[in-house]
């Protein structure tokens, strides 16, 4: 999911590398989107895996619509579909 993902059980942030002849520079740009819970802050409701899947879903979509919208290469790098599944090391 781009170059970097994190998500957690109040929000999730996505970073992809976008090279565009919207954007200034030859070098790509790297783009930080980020989805948060607002309010008061207390202590999240629900099973934490999916409000994990929850949010990480929204801030992928919302950065594949950003590349789109920025007229990235390959989308920024994003697929069409956000890869749920927890990076292996």
């Amino acid at each position: 999911m781009g170059e970097r993902a994190l998500t957690a059980t109040d929000g999730a942030v996505i970073r992809f590398a976008c090279r565009s002849g919207k954007l200034t520079g030859s070098a790509p740009a790297h783009v930080d989107i980020g989805v948060e819970r607002g309010g008061m802050p207390t202590e999240p409701e629900g099973d934490p895996d999916e409000l994990k899947d929850a949010y990480a879903t929204v801030a992928h979509s919302f950065s594949l619509a950003m590349a789109k919208e920025l007229g990235c290469e390959n989308d920024g790098g994003l697929e069409p579909r956000p890869s749920l599944d927890p990076a292996s090391w």
